[in-house]
């Protein structure tokens, strides 16, 4: 089951029920809601430079920008799963709506972003530096260590 709104601010949310049977009649009962953005005129011009880091967060956001929550509650009777289900998807409605459909969200999440994806920018190139390293030649000795 998935269900799918959209918001004044360019925001469409999406409901993904990933329930599943864990046991007899008990399930896990997990909604999935994925809010996305296209990514707007101001974002664009944010990462329009061209060097390699906003490169790379240009790329990871393929031109959306997606927020995740996600409730469960295990060990459910199979007789409440369906009250239990569209309960939560209506208390995640309450609880975070009124926040998801503000400008400020938008651009807070869009902020976060960028800076996680400048820090993978900045441990990939690490990762990338220690691998281009060369190895010395030859066996190391630690001998020393076991004087």
């Amino acid at each position: 089951m998935s269900s799918q709104r959209e918001l004044a601010n360019g925001v469409t949310i999406t409901y993904f029920d990933q329930s599943k049977k864990i046991a007899g009649d008990r399930y896990l009962v997990k909604v999935r809601c994925l809010a996305s953005i296209p990514l707007q005129g101001w974002m664009v011009d944010a990462l329009a430079a061209s060097d390699p880091q906003t490169e790379f967060c240009r790329e990871r956001l393929a031109g959306n920008l997606t927020h995740e929550i996600v409730m469960e509650r295990n060990f459910i009777d199979e007789t409440e799963r369906e009250k239990l289900l569209s309960g939560m998807i209506s208390s995640l409605e309450e609880a975070v709506l009124g926040y998801l459909s503000k400008e400020s969200f938008v651009r807070q999440l869009f902020a976060r972003k960028v800076s996680e994806l400048v820090e993978q920018y900045g441990e990939a190139e690490r990762v990338k530096f220690l691998e281009d390293e060369e190895e010395p030649p030859g066996v190391a000795d630690f001998s020393a260590c076991f004087r």
